[in-house]
Parts: C-alpha cells; structure tokens; sequence
C-alpha cells in the first residue's frame, strides 16, 4: 500500500518538469518570432568578401568622375546668347582670337608710340632754329617755353640707342626711316646739359645783339 504513494508522488513531479519544458520551449518559439522582423538583415557581401579588383575598379570610376567635374568648371559653358550647337572648343578659340587681336592691339600701339616719340626726338635741331626765330622776333623772351620743351624732348631719345626691335623697316615711310635716323642721332650725340646751355646761349646773343642788359 505505501509503494503507490510514492509512485504517484513520482507521476506528478514528471508531469510538472514536461509542463515547464514545453512553457520554456513555446516561450522561446513565440519570442523568436516575435523578433524576427526586428533583427537587422545580413549583409549581402562583407568588406573581406569584395575582391581588390572590384575596389580598383570602383576608385578609377570615381576618379574619372571628379576629373571630368573639374574640366567641366575650368572651362565656361556656352552661354545663353551663344548659337545653338556652340562647344565648350568654340568658345575657347573664341576666346584666343580675343586674346590674339587684343595683343596686336597692343603691339600697334607701341609703334604709335614709337613713332610719336622719333617725331619730337629726331626734331630736336628744328625746335632749336624755332627758338632762335621766336626770341629775335620778341623782346629776347621765350614766352613760348620753346626752350624748356626743346631740353624735355631729350627724354624721348631714351629708346633709340638702335633701332628699335619691334619695328619692322619695311612697313614704314621714308620721312619715318629719316626721323628715327635723326633720333639714334640725337641719343648718340645730345645731352640735357648741352640743350640747356644751348637754349641760355641763345637768349644771351640775343640781348647782346639788342643791346638789353643781361638777366
């Protein structure tokens, strides 16, 4: 009588360890499921995965891109008032000729000037007989300021110690040649100190020959 006690007693522990099995068991499944979504998907390849080539592959294409960005901001495009079908070159050799015929500009220019400063240079012996004629044809005086000119054109010889580079001989005219000429000339032969003794001389015969008292 006292063994089916005990093996009742048995009976029931058995089935209360079952019970709590399957309530651990059925609570993970349920957990798991619950989570699933919530759980961060694999990556489709890992960084060790990726073979160098296709790292060197993607690098060169991003490098070709940045270079290509770069060209295009170097260079304006077309604008709005360009005509239709204008490239980015045609606006570059627009942009050259611009260039171009603004440095021919500039080189004419510096003829001219050339030019301009032989003509007072190379007449210095004319503005000397000018002065000589206007003093003895007035009081002796050179209201005119012919002599402070005659001495300040000495500054336009300075570039004619030869002939001068960027001129070129054959496009200019006779009476060019002859003043440029009398322009190497004047720079060779001519000093300031020598047209301001020139010019006093001139004036002081002057009032000799008048008989007016000397400054």
């Amino acid at each position: 009588m006292s063994k089916r006690p005990e093996s009742a007693g048995l009976m029931v522990h058995l089935l209360i360890a079952v019970a709590v099995l399957g309530l651990v068991f059925g609570g993970g499944v349920v957990v798991g499921w619950a989570t699933r979504e919530r759980r961060p998907p694999a990556m489709e390849k890992s960084a060790a995965s990726i073979p160098d080539a296709e790292v060197t592959r993607e690098l060169a294409a991003c490098r070709r891109a940045v270079k290509a960005r770069a060209k295009a901001t170097a260079i304006p495009p077309a604008t709005a008032t360009s005509p239709p079908g204008e490239t980015d070159d045609a606006g570059v050799e627009k942009a050259t000729a611009k260039v171009e015929a603004l440095q021919k500009e500039v080189e004419e220019c510096r003829v001219r000037e050339t030019l301009a400063n032989a003509y007072v240079c190379g007449t210095i012996t004319d503005h000397r007989n000018l002065l000589f004629v206007l003093t003895y044809n007035a009081p002796c005086v050179d209201e005119a300021g012919v002599g402070e000119f005659l001495v300040n054109s000495l500054e336009k010889c300075t570039n004619f110690d030869k002939f001068p580079a960027h001129l070129d001989e054959d496009e200019l005219t006779q009476e060019e040649k002859f003043i440029i000429a009398q322009s190497e000339q004047n720079r060779a032969l001519r000093t300031k100190s020598d047209l301001t003794r020139g010019v006093q001389e001139t004036l002081r015969r002057c009032r000799k020959r008048f008989g007016l008292p000397s400054e």
